[in-house]
């Protein structure tokens, strides 16, 4: 293994004014956090405190955390003194969603230029200059370039010269190939993507939770051949609403046609239901939201008492029995 440095995702060295990046907290000081520009060769920037949050800041330990990653605008750069001033509270919410998708695929691409650099001991920012750059150029988004190459819809072997810019590294073009070519085939033809929403669902009539069964059976009818829905009960009325699938769209999809399938269903007998979160793309390492600001603290209270549920899977019984449990509580107590 080389000790060449991480090497930035991208041609450009220093990321634009207003651009929106994926950065990871360092280290938590009075006047902010010290970040590290993940996106970026790690380069060091500062999250403002003044720019946590839109709102009043009562702890800056529940909006920030060492270690945990954020996604937050550029306010500054001086390129000469390497100086990068960042804000969380000025990316929008659909900025950030964009975002993660798109540094998911930014990840995954370097992650196999610093893979087959490694192999064939040369830096990983001389094969990106090679191919992921200037995939970057010609295509817009090289995630997608090699996902066409693997799918033989395009041959990105044509667009690209190993002769420059940098090092020429013809003589090693033949292993690099064959290596990208492995390397491509086992980590993005079986990607998968899990998508989650969050919705709360409650009937207070006579047949309320048979309401709610049929509601949400109704919900899992949206599954697809290659996008099951599955729906779990996280804490009385809050269900979580899940898919895994290869494709964002069809994910984003499917689930919002299980949500409006459930919503009609529940408000047909009488009941409510109350979109608690938008369909969203989930990180393999998913960071708790216990800092959002977006909800209550007895919201995120019941999200954490209810994460053994979340992993259960589909929506059965025992979740169902759960709630005739509640209900017949709050009966006794207006008794």
């Amino acid at each position: 293994m080389s000790a060449f440095p991480e090497g930035r995702f991208y041609e450009a060295e220093f990321p634009e004014l207003d651009e929106v990046v994926v950065v990871q907290v360092k280290r938590i000081v009075d006047m902010g956090a010290y970040v590290s520009l993940l996106e970026y060769d790690n380069k060091e920037g500062m999250l403002l405190l003044s720019e946590l949050s839109k709102r009043r800041i009562r702890s800056v330990s529940k909006l920030l955390r060492v270690g945990r990653t954020e996604i937050c605008m550029i306010l500054r750069v001086d390129k000469d003194k390497g100086y990068i001033d960042l804000s969380k509270r000025r990316v929008e919410a659909e900025d950030a969603t964009l975002k993660e998708e798109t540094f998911a695929k930014a990840k995954a691409v370097h992650g196999i230029m610093r893979h087959v650099a490694s192999m064939n001991d040369i830096p990983v920012e001389e094969l990106c200059n090679k191919i992921s750059w200037p995939l970057y150029a010609k295509y817009t988004d090289a995630f997608d370039a090699f996902r066409k190459h693997i799918n033989e819809e395009l041959n990105m072997w044509t667009a690209l010269d190993f002769s420059q810019p940098g090092m020429d590294l013809t003589a090693q073009a033949d292993k690099i190939k064959d290596d990208i070519e492995i390397n491509l085939r086992r980590k993005l033809i079986q990607q998968w993507l899990r998508l989650r929403a969050k919705a709360e669902v409650s009937c207070s009539e006579y047949d309320g939770i048979d309401a709610i069964r049929e509601a949400l059976l109704k919900g899992l009818e949206a599954s697809k051949e290659d996008c099951e829905v599955k729906i779990n009960l996280v804490a009385h009325p809050l269900f979580v609403f899940t898919c895994t699938c290869r494709d964002k769209t069809l994910g984003m999809a499917t689930l919002d046609e299980a949500l409006t399938t459930t919503q009609k269903g529940i408000e047909s007998k009488g009941g409510v239901f109350t979109i608690r979160s938008k369909p969203e793309l989930v990180g393999q390492d998913e960071k708790d939201q216990e800092g959002d600001e977006s909800e209550s603290e007895e919201g995120s209270e019941d999200e954490k008492q209810g994460s053994d549920q979340e992993a259960m899977g589909e929506l059965d019984e025992e979740a169902l029995k759960e709630l005739e449990k509640v209900k017949l509580d709050d009966d006794d107590d207006e008794k």
